[in-house]
C-alpha cells in the first residue's frame, strides 16, 4: 500500500509540474501573439482617455496575427454653410455633448496650485474642468481618483477637445447649449463637432508614437483664434504652424509620409497671472501682473472670415465680396468700390510716402457687411480683419456726434428734410435713451470701449433690428427707383472718406478724432448730392435720406460688434481642406 501511495503522490506531483508547464508554455505562446499587435499599449485609457475604451485587437488568419485598430477623433467645423456629417457630436459643453464625444466633465484636474492667505484659500487648476479662461474657484478638498486621472501623459487631443468644449460653450446661449448634440446647430451657427474614426495601427508612421486625432488647416485655424490664440507663424507650405495665447501654445512638426503634425499644451500661466494678481491685491508680491484678457467670439462663418480678412458683404445691397487682410488688398478693395480710381490711387500714394500707415477699415465692415451677430446672445466679438479696424462706426463718440450733427442739419434745414432722415433722428433718441451704452450720455455709464467681451442682449437684438429694417429701405429704393447703393458708397468713400483735412489727410493721418470726421460728412452733404446726380438720381431730398440711411446702419452695425486684433490667417488658406493630425 505504500507504494502504491509513494507512486500517487509522484504522479500527481508530476501532472502539477506538467500543468504548470502547460501553462506557461502557454502564456508564452499567448504573449507572443499578443506582442504582435503592434501598438496596442500605446492604445490604452491613459494615452487616450475614454477613447482607449474603443481600441480593440483584429485576428488576421493569414498573417496569424492580431491587427492593433483604436478609435481617434475628426475636429471639424459645421453648420452656418459648412455641411453636416452622419454621425457627428457637437461640441458644446454639455454633460450629454461631453459623454458622447468622450470627454468626461472630469479627471482633468492637474497641477493644482494652492493660494493660502491666512483664513481663505483660492485653488487654480492649471487644466480646471467646468470653468472658463477667466478661472473659478473650486474645493481644495479632491479625491485622490479625481487629482490624478489626467499626468499629462496622454495624446495632446485629448485636452485639446476638454477646451473646446469650455470655449464653445461659453458662446451659445442655455438653450443652444443643451440641444441634441448629435442634431445640427442651431441657425446662423457654425460650432465645432467630431465624428469617430477607426484606424489601424498598421498605417501609422514609425515616427509617430501616439495615436493621432485629424482636421483640416482651415479648421484648426478657426478653432485656434476662437479659444483665444493668435497665429504667431502661419506656413503650411513650409510645414511651420504657430498659435498661442491664453495659457495655450501650438508647434508643429513634418512627419514624412504623412504630413503636418500639431503639438498642443495648455501651460495653465494664464490662471497663475490671476493668482498672482490676487497676491498682488493682498500686497503679498509688487511688480505689474496683467492676464489676458477675456476673448469669446462670435460662433458664426462671418466672424471667422473675419480672421482670414475676408468681408462677405450684405447680399441685398448688391456688393461684391472684399479682402482687406493687408494695405495691397485695402487698395484694391477700395478699386473695386470706387471705380473712378481715386480711392485707390490716394491710399498707394500715402503709403508710399508712410510705409507704416494701415488704413482704417472699420466703417469699410460696417458699411458693407451684413451683421455677424446671433438674436439673442450676448456676444459681440469678432477678429479683426485688418490691422486698424477703428472708424466712426465702431465708437459711440462717432454715433453720438452723429446725432449731434443731425440734430442741427435738421434744425436749420426743417422745411427740406424728408421722413427717413428724422426717422433715424428719432431711432437715435429712442436707443439712447433706454441705453447709455448707444452714445454714452450718461456720463456714468459703467459701458467700457477699450474691451468689450458682452453686451445686453435687449439692447443688442433692439440696435439689430433696426440694422435689418435700414437694410431692407436700402434695398427697397433700389427696387423701385433708379439709386444704387453701390453709387452712393463709392461717392462717400471718396468726398468724405478721402476728403482734403479729413481722416486721410496728413494732419490727421495718426490720430482719430470722430467727431471731426462727423462734422466733415454734414458739411460734404452738397457734394455728395451733386455727385450723385452725376449718377442719374437728381432727388436731392432723397439723397440725404438715403446717405443718413446709409450711416445710420453703419453705426447700427458698429454697435453689435468689437473687433478684437490679431494676426490673420493669409488669405490663400482660407477654406483650405489640407489635412493637419494633432499628437
Amino acid at each position: 500500500m505504500s507504494n502504491n501511495g509513494t507512486d500517487t503522490t509522484i504522479a500527481a506531483a508530476a501532472l502539477a509540474i506538467a500543468l504548470v508547464a502547460l501553462v506557461t508554455a502557454v502564456g508564452q505562446l499567448l504573449q507572443q501573439y499578443f506582442a504582435t499587435a503592434d501598438g496596442y499599449r500605446r492604445c490604452h485609457k491613459s494615452v487616450m482617455g475614454e477613447y482607449g475604451r474603443r481600441t480593440r485587437l483584429h485576428w488576421r488568419w493569414r498573417e496569424f496575427r492580431f491587427e492593433t485598430l483604436y478609435t481617434t477623433p475628426e475636429i471639424f467645423l459645421v453648420g452656418d454653410g459648412s455641411p453636416s456629417r452622419i454621425g457627428q457630436v457637437l461640441l458644446t459643453n454639455s454633460k450629454d455633448s461631453r459623454e458622447r464625444s468622450l470627454v468626461p466633465d472630469g479627471g482633468m484636474e492637474v497641477d493644482e496650485l494652492f493660494l493660502e492667505d491666512q483664513n481663505d484659500y483660492q485653488t487654480v487648476y492649471q487644466l480646471g474642468v467646468g470653468q472658463g479662461e477667466s478661472g473659478a474657484k473650486k474645493n481644495k478638498k479632491k479625491t485622490k481618483k479625481q487629482s490624478g486621472t489626467y499626468r499629462g501623459e496622454m495624446a495632446c487631443w485629448i485636452p485639446l477637445l476638454h477646451w473646446i468644449h469650455e470655449k464653445s460653450g461659453g458662446s451659445l446661449t442655455p438653450e443652444e447649449k443643451f440641444r441634441d448634440p448629435e442634431g445640427t446647430p442651431p441657425p446662423k451657427r457654425r460650432l465645432p463637432a467630431l465624428i469617430f474614426r477607426e484606424r489601424s495601427w498598421d498605417f501609422q508612421p514609425p515616427d509617430v508614437v501616439r495615436p493621432l486625432a485629424k482636421t483640416t488647416l482651415s479648421d484648426i485655424a478657426v478653432i485656434a483664434r476662437r479659444m483665444g490664440m493668435k497665429w504667431k507663424e502661419f506656413q503650411p507650405s513650409d510645414g511651420i504652424l504657430r498659435a498661442e495665447g491664453h495659457s495655450q501654445t501650438i508647434n508643429s512638426t513634418v512627419v514624412r509620409s504623412l504630413g503636418i503634425v500639431l503639438q498642443y499644451a495648455y501651460t495653465g500661466q494664464n490662471k497663475r497671472l490671476h493668482m498672482a494678481e490676487f497676491n498682488l491685491r493682498k500686497q503679498l508680491v509688487t511688480g505689474s501682473i496683467i492676464p489676458e484678457q477675456e476673448e469669446i467670439y462670435i460662433p458664426s462663418a462671418m466672424a471667422d472670415r473675419f480672421g482670414c480678412g475676408v468681408l462677405r458683404t450684405e447680399p441685398l445691397l448688391g456688393l461684391p465680396d472684399l479682402t482687406v487682410s493687408t494695405q495691397s488688398e485695402i487698395v484694391k478693395a477700395l478699386s473695386t468700390l470706387d471705380r473712378t480710381g481715386f480711392s485707390s490711387a490716394t491710399l498707394s500714394g500715402i503709403l508710399k510716402d508712410n510705409p507704416e500707415f494701415t488704413f482704417r477699415v472699420g466703417d469699410l465692415v460696417a458699411l458693407t457687411t451684413g451683421p455677424a451677430r446671433c438674436r439673442g446672445s450676448c456676444l459681440v466679438q469678432v477678429p479683426a480683419p485688418s490691422d486698424n479696424a477703428h472708424g466712426v462706426t465702431t465708437s459711440s463718440i462717432g454715433r453720438r456726434a452723429f446725432r449731434q450733427c443731425l440734430e442741427e442739419y435738421i434744425v436749420v434745414h426743417h422745411g427740406d428734410v424728408g421722413h427717413p432722415t428724422q426717422r433715424v433722428l428719432q431711432i437715435c433718441h429712442e436707443i439712447g435713451t433706454q441705453y447709455a451704452a448707444w452714445d454714452h450720455t450718461d456720463e456714468y455709464s459703467k459701458q467700457d470701449e477699450q474691451w468689450v467681451v458682452m453686451r445686453d442682449p435687449k439692447y443688442l437684438d433692439l440696435v439689430q433690428g433696426h440694422l435689418h429694417d435700414l437694410t431692407l429701405m436700402l434695398n427697397e429704393w433700389e427696387q423701385q427707383h433708379t439709386f444704387r447703393y453701390i453709387n452712393l458708397l463709392e461717392i462717400h468713400i471718396r468726398m468724405a472718406m478721402f476728403s482734403e483735412g479729413g481722416e486721410t489727410s496728413p494732419q490727421r493721418i495718426w490720430s482719430n478724432n470722430y467727431k471731426a470726421d462727423v462734422d466733415g460728412y454734414f458739411r460734404l452733404l452738397p457734394k455728395i448730392v451733386e455727385e450723385m446726380r452725376k449718377t442719374g438720381f437728381y432727388d436731392r431730398q432723397m439723397i440725404i435720406d438715403a446717405w443718413v440711411t446709409v450711416m445710420m446702419r453703419a453705426f447700427c452695425w458698429g454697435a453689435i460688434h468689437f473687433f478684437v486684433p490679431g494676426e490673420r490667417v493669409p488669405i490663400q488658406y482660407f477654406g483650405s481642406q489640407l489635412p493637419v493630425y494633432i499628437g
